[in-house]
C-alpha cells in the first residue's frame, strides 16, 4: 500500500492550498485513493496538526487496520446503546456516537476551517457537520487532483484493462448457438476474478439483438439463435483502479450494414482520438465524433457525452460532452465512447482507454475495434 501514500500527500497539499485546517472524506473511493483499503467505510479525516484518521464502525475495525497506512490512527465508532457487542477492541480506539459525531471529536483544535467532499457526503452527514463546523466545499479541487495519474496509477489501470481485454476475448470465444446474455456476462465477471481483478468496474453489459440500442442494458436470459448485433461493455477493478472498454459485433452471417455501422462509430472514434492532447477543452473531441456521425445522418442516434475520466471510480473528471470546458492534461486518462442507438433495432458503441501524453495522446486499448 506504500504507493497510496503519494495521494495521501496530493490530498494533504489541499489542506494547505485551500488554507484549511482539516479535510474530511467519506464515500468508499476516497478513501481508497488515500489509503488503498479494500470496499472501505466510515471516514477519514486530514489534519494538519491533529493527526490523520480513519472512522470504521465496529465490525470492520480490524479489517480497516489490516489495510491501512502505518501513520494513520484507527477508531470504531458506535452508538450509546451498542457496549456488550464492542468486543476486545482497546478502549483507547473507541468512539461512543455516529460517525458525524466521531469526525467532529478527533478533529479536536484542527476544527476551525474544515474541507468536505460534497460529491461523496451524505446530505445528513453534510448537514449536521455544517451546523457544528465552518466547512468548505473541496470536490472540485478532489476531482481534479484525481483526474491526474501518477505513474503507478497509469500502470494499475494498464494492467485493469488488461485483464477486461482478456475477459472480452473468451466471451467473444464463447458466443454460440443457445448461449444467453446472462451467461456471457457470468463468464466475463469470472474470468476478470479468476486473473486477479477484485471484480467487474460495474455491472457487465452483454446485448443481443436490439437490446444492443439500450446504453445501459442489463443482461437477460435472452439466447443468441440468429445471425444478430452483440455489445460486449466491461471493465476490471484491480487495487482499487478501474478499466472500461466496449466492442460490438455482428454474430454469424451476414450483417454487412450493420458493419458498416460499427465502421462509422469507428471512424467517428478515431476523429475523437486525433485530437485530444493537453490544452484541449473536454467538448471538442465530444464535437469532432458528432461530425463523423452527422455526415452518416447518425448524430441524432448519440445521445450521451463522448467519454469520461476512469481512475478509483469508473466515472469521474473529466467528462467529455457537449458543453465541458475542461483542459485535458497530461496524465488523465479518459474513455472515448461514440455511439448510435436507434430504438427497436440496433445500437452500436465502440470504446477505448486513451491517456493524454505531454504532446498528445496514446490509447491504451489492445484489441482491435473491429471484430471480423
Amino acid at each position: 500500500m506504500l504507493k497510496f501514500n503519494s495521494n495521501l500527500k496530493k490530498l494533504k497539499a489541499l489542506i494547505d492550498e485551500a488554507n484549511l485546517t482539516s479535510l474530511i472524506l467519506v464515500g468508499k473511493s476516497n478513501i481508497t485513493y488515500a489509503t488503498g483499503i479494500r470496499e472501505p467505510s466510515g471516514a477519514l479525516v486530514l489534519s494538519r496538526d491533529c493527526g490523520d484518521y480513519i472512522l470504521a464502525p465496529l465490525l470492520d475495525y480490524y479489517r480497516v487496520r489490516l489495510q491501512a497506512p502505518k501513520d494513520t490512527d484507527i477508531k470504531a465508532f458506535y452508538r450509546s446503546g451498542e457496549e456488550p457487542i464492542k468486543g476486545d477492541i482497546p478502549e483507547s480506539d473507541i468512539i461512543i456516537g455516529g460517525l458525524a459525531d466521531s469526525i467532529i471529536k478527533v478533529l479536536g483544535k484542527c476544527s476551525e476551517r474544515v474541507g468536505l467532499d460534497y460529491n461523496w457526503a451524505p446530505a445528513t452527514i453534510a448537514k449536521y457537520l455544517e451546523s457544528k463546523l465552518n466547512i468548505t466545499d473541496v470536490s472540485s479541487h478532489i476531482a481534479r487532483v484525481r483526474s491526474i495519474k501518477d505513474e503507478w496509477e497509469l500502470e494499475l489501470i494498464e494492467s485493469s484493462l488488461r485483464i477486461a481485454e482478456e475477459a472480452l476475448r473468451r466471451a467473444i470465444e464463447n458466443l454460440r448457438e443457445g448461449v444467453s446474455e446472462l451467461e456471457i456476462s457470468g463468464l466475463i465477471s469470472l474470468t476478470m476474478r479468476k486473473s486477479g481483478a477484485w471484480g467487474e468496474a460495474f455491472p457487465t453489459i452483454v446485448a443481443f439483438y436490439d437490446n444492443t440500442a439500450l446504453p445501459h442494458h442489463t443482461p437477460t436470459i435472452i439466447k443468441l439463435t440468429l445471425p444478430g448485433p452483440v455489445l460486449l461493455d466491461l471493465g476490471a477493478v484491480l487495487e482499487g483502479y478501474h478499466s472500461d472498454l466496449t466492442r460490438t459485433l455482428w454474430w454469424g452471417s451476414g450483417g454487412q450494414e450493420f458493419k458498416f455501422k460499427i465502421e462509422t462509430v469507428v471512424e467517428a472514434q478515431q476523429s475523437a482520438i486525433d485530437i485530444i492532447a493537453p490544452g484541449v477543452e473536454a467538448w471538442e473531441p465530444d464535437k469532432e465524433a458528432r461530425l463523423v456521425l452527422e455526415k452518416r445522418g447518425l448524430s441524432k442516434y448519440f445521445n450521451h457525452g463522448l467519454g469520461h475520466g476512469v481512475g478509483v471510480e469508473i466515472h469521474e473528471e473529466p467528462y467529455m460532452r457537449p458543453a465541458s470546458k475542461t483542459k485535458l492534461e497530461k496524465g488523465m486518462i479518459i474513455t472515448v465512447e461514440p455511439g448510435i442507438y436507434i430504438p427497436g433495432l440496433y445500437g452500436v458503441r465502440v470504446e477505448d482507454l486513451v491517456l493524454v501524453t505531454a504532446k498528445g495522446r496514446r490509447v491504451l486499448t489492445r484489441i482491435s475495434r473491429i471484430i471480423a
